[in-house]
């Protein structure tokens, strides 16, 4: 962890909090995942020891704790009250770099899993018809791949493997376009005149696409 000598508590923050993936780590924390496999999903970029070391530097400062979990066999690590004062710090750093920050978006940044995995969270299930419900996400630049979200009595499960369901609404659109949709950046009515997003199947849920679908909590 860099030094930077400076008695002010923004500097000794950032000593802490700056290292590369710590906020990440962190904001992944904030959403309720404990376990070392699941930031590794989170995070796919991520190596383990790089996670590890630093799980070990957060713990180390009372930002996290390691415990272990109700099962008695696999180890969680959840956020102290320091690590969950850090909730708005990062929400206004997100909303900072959503207004201000590069709005450009590479190829690279992209990740299908991690962006239906935020999609899950984000889920409006109040706005979807009752009911069980099979929502499948198809992404015209990864054609021989898709993901569904099984709804069913308020909870949301993501899948990546077809079990022969029956999908009610197919959303068929480019894996840039369903990012920007969900950062606020486009409009769910701007990709379908674009021809950039198709909804396919029962009426009621395309009709309601743009209130069940979600958004990142950073758009305002």
């Amino acid at each position: 962890m860099y030094d930077y000598r400076d008695y002010c508590p923004i500097a000794k923050s950032a000593a802490l909090l700056c290292e590369r993936w710590t906020l990440l780590i962190v904001r992944e924390m904030l959403t309720g995942v404990a376990h070392f496999n699941a930031l590794r999903r989170a995070l796919p970029r991520i190596s383990p020891s790089v996670l590890r070391d630093r799980l070990r530097t957060l713990e180390a400062h009372g930002v996290v704790m390691r415990r272990t979990a109700p099962d008695g066999r696999s180890v969680e690590y959840r956020l102290t009250q320091a690590g969950r004062d850090l909730e708005p710090v990062i929400m206004a750093l997100g909303r900072w770099g959503l207004r201000w920050g590069d709005a450009t978006l590479a190829p690279e940044d992209l990740n299908a899993d991690v962006l239906m995995r935020d999609i899950e969270r984000t889920l409006i299930v109040d706005a979807l018809p009752s009911g069980r419900s099979i929502l499948c996400f198809k992404f015209d630049d990864a054609p021989n791949r898709s993901w569904f979200l099984v709804v069913d009595e308020g909870r949301v499960e993501l899948c990546d493997e077809d079990r022969a369901f029956d999908v009610d609404v197919y959303v068929v659109t480019s894996l840039m376009a369903l990012t920007e949709l969900w950062l606020g950046r486009v409009s769910h009515a701007q990709l379908l005149e674009s021809n950039h997003l198709k909804l396919v199947g029962a009426a009621a849920y395309a009709r309601t696409f743009a209130e069940w679908l979600g958004r990142s909590p950073l758009v305002s």
